[in-house]
């Protein structure tokens, strides 16, 4: 296999690393200066199985002290992969019926990752991806085999070959700017792209809300809505033995039955997280200037008609109103108490209690949850979880620049616990390639926190 660079990327910062004479992955500490009040007085420490693969992350002066938080070393492990995807931004998580669970994301990496070194060879870079965690007898599985991309390989019969496993871009933007024979030849567009939404399978079908975007200027163009199978099962060795990875056809599990291109039209992206409301809405989350906003779909259907609600301008009331807000009509409507700042959140249902969890700012360590009594808030009560580490489990270079992509797992949950996922990023592309740890970054990472919800339930 020959070690080259990505496409389209140049050799900036590659003095940047040193390679490593042992591949072996080192556990870093957690922020050891940072551990002020490390003793837990009273706190009883959750039962965990050998099997969950947890390692405790201490407290470092700040989260509550019955919380206790862990690395999920299993999912790490799984989601370091070493052909086809191997890494990206995002990682937005839905259950779909059978108990599996589908995987989306942005900016992702395709290609061939040295084993010993995990460092990226050769490859290309989609503008976004999906995967399938598989389940098996509703069991869900937690391995890699586990972990099927639903991917478009350029080339996958000669491991030789200078394009052997690199991908397409799972949703296309129509306005893409390279021809069919580029695109076949596995480049990538630019200037225009799709970015990952949340989904809902409360129809019977996967409903997925993509943002329609150009990327030069971060314009949004509109909200776009993709339909898929849930009937049918996984193909087997589509592609090579070694990979469960496939493209859906017609009859396979997801094939994508339809798109509704520009659903809606608007500057503003409603669907960054998803939640039924248990009250016949599905409920739709956006963040413009660090406010959060809400819109609600008139039945379980994402196809139905949008309303938003925003506040009276002349009686300071929220309502619902079916026209798109404008910028000004959304600046009076944060459903966010005190001026706290969101950035990407979660929004999920317990019982009568509506939870939102986020990172306190734009690449902070600290990541937050509140509450609110219905899902159009307002969300308040805000406690800190935890912090994010400074350091990650990987081969070579452990710090990294940025950390961001703060996502919540219900789905993942064994005993009530909280999983939460963080992606983190480089201070240079180039980084991320050919060096060793390299395919360790760029991908997220794992944590468990215990005991969250008798914390935060706490006034």
């Amino acid at each position: 296999m020959k070690k080259i660079f990505f496409c389209a990327l140049c050799a900036m910062g590659c003095w940047g690393f040193v390679a490593c004479d042992d591949y072996d992955i080192v556990e870093t500490a957690y922020d050891e200066g940072m551990q002020t009040n490390p003793a837990r007085e009273g706190a009883t420490p959750p039962s965990i199985d050998a099997d969950w693969q947890l390692e405790l992350i201490p407290d470092v002066g700040r989260q509550a002290d019955n919380l206790f938080v862990y690395k999920d070393l299993k999912y790490n492990q799984m989601f370091s992969r070493r052909l086809g995807w191997n890494g990206g931004i995002g990682g937005i998580s839905t259950l779909l019926p059978d108990g599996s669970v589908l995987w989306a994301f942005n900016e992702s990496y395709y290609g061939v990752v040295d084993a010993d070194t995990h460092a990226r060879l050769s490859g290309n870079m989609p503008l976004n991806a999906l995967l399938v965690q598989r389940a098996s007898g509703g069991k869900l599985g937690e391995t890699a085999d586990d972990l099927v991309a639903l991917a478009d390989y350029v080339e996958w019969n000669d491991a030789s070959a200078e394009k052997y496993l690199w991908g397409r871009t799972y949703l296309r933007h129509p306005n893409g700017n390279k021809t069919d024979e580029q695109i076949a030849n596995g480049e990538i567009d630019s200037g225009r792209a799709y970015y990952i939404g949340a989904a809902s399978t409360a129809t019977g079908k996967l409903q997925m809300i993509w943002e329609a975007l150009t990327t030069m200027n971060g314009l949004i163009d509109g909200i776009t809505l993709t339909t898929h199978s849930l009937n049918g099962a996984m193909p087997a060795n589509r592609y090579i033995t070694l990979l469960p990875d496939y493209m859906p056809q017609a009859g396979d599990f997801l094939y994508q039955e339809g798109k509704t291109e520009y659903l809606l039209k608007g500057a503003t992206f409603f669907g960054q997280a998803i939640c039924n409301g248990g009250d016949g809405h599905l409920y739709l989350y956006a963040v413009k200037g660090n406010n959060l906003h809400v819109a609600r779909t008139k039945t379980l259907d994402l196809s139905s008609e949008w309303e938003y609600y925003i506040r009276n301008a002349t009686t300071g009331v929220m309502e619902w109103q079916t026209a798109f807000p404008s910028t000004e009509e959304l600046t009076r409507s944060s459903i966010i108490d005190n001026g706290y700042v969101v950035v990407q959140p979660t929004v999920f249902r317990e019982g009568n209690t509506y939870y939102m969890v986020s990172q306190g700012a734009v690449n902070a360590t600290e990541v937050y949850i509140y509450t609110a009594t219905s899902p159009v808030g307002p969300f308040g009560n805000q406690k800190l979880l935890f912090n994010l580490p400074s350091f990650i489990d990987k081969v070579g270079i452990t710090t990294y620049n940025a950390i961001g992509q703060v996502c919540v797992h219900p789905e993942l949950s064994r005993n009530g616990e909280l999983v939460i996922s963080a992606c983190t990023k480089v201070n240079a592309s180039a980084n991320n390639f050919n060096y060793a740890g390299s395919a360790d970054f760029t991908r997220p990472y794992f944590f468990r926190i215990f005991n969250w919800k008798q914390e935060v339930d706490e006034e």
